[in-house]
């Protein structure tokens, strides 16, 4: 089910810098804060995070809602990461859990759960956000948040490094799925669209220069980086450019 192996966490984790905080320099990091705290609002308790290295929206999280974080994260290094950059920003926790998400039972519900970049690595996400559901409390928020991979970004990453598509579900990455996904498992949308505008430092290359072809598409996205500083262009959405998909659901009281 999974399109990634442990390994290749470890060794993204490991070179994590800490501390890591929610970077609002960053477009698309701004523009899903701006929606959280636009949408949120009355969200109170405790939260978990399924994949929560290196913390970073879990310090968001309490700092903005006094949520009480908790998280539970399978790869080592992840998991080291994110207990240091707690460590770092002073930060609290509920409970943080190591292991295989697939392979846990939740021994209580939160009052929210969620995860940004984590469904899109497996083959079934009906499945792997039904089991996010088993630890949210009835009436309780469902936070998910996936990179588009879609529209003008699959030619590009394609030419910057291919293997990064491989190890995402790209048939996800739009609107009509998320709609399905909360009619499926009987969610209702509190927010469902595109955020971020164009975001170029999503792109992940494979080379430091890389062929011709490459470098050309690389200085392009360095330019594009600093036009994508202005605020303005924070919304101005569409899914053949806008970098990332936020949905946030309520789930049903009667569960």
């Amino acid at each position: 089910m999974g399109l990634t192996e442990t390994k290749f966490w470890d060794t993204y984790w490991a070179g994590c810098a800490l501390p890591s905080t929610v970077d609002t320099k960053i477009p698309h990091y701004r523009c899903i804060a701006h929606e959280l705290k636009r949408n949120l609002v009355g969200v109170h308790g405790d939260i978990f995070e399924v994949g929560c290295a290196p913390g970073k929206w879990l310090a968001f999280m309490a700092k903005e809602f006094g949520l009480r974080p908790s998280g539970v994260e399978y790869s080592e290094a992840g998991m080291k990461a994110t207990l240091e950059n707690f460590r770092l920003l002073g930060l609290a926790t509920d409970a943080i859990f190591t292991g295989d998400f697939f392979q846990m039972k939740p021994p209580r519900q939160f009052d929210a759960v969620m995860s940004f970049g984590f469904i899109e690595h497996f083959s079934d996400v009906d499945q792997v956000v039904d089991l996010h559901l088993q630890w949210l409390k009835p009436g309780g928020v469902l936070i998910l948040g996936v990179p588009n991979f879609c529209g003008i970004y699959y030619p590009i990453q394609r030419i910057l490094n291919k293997d990064i598509l491989d190890k995402h579900n790209l048939k996800i990455m739009n609107l009509d799925y998320f709609r399905g996904l909360g009619k499926r498992l009987s969610l209702e949308p509190v927010f469902l669209d595109y955020v971020g505008s164009f975001e170029p430092t999503l792109f992940m290359a494979g080379y430091r220069f890389g062929n011709p072809l490459q470098i050309a598409v690389r200085a392009g996205l360095w330019l594009a980086r600093r036009i994508r500083r202005f605020k303005i262009l924070d919304g101005v959405n569409h899914r053949f450019f806008s970098g990332y998909i936020l949905a946030n659901y309520r789930k049903s009281e009667a569960v």
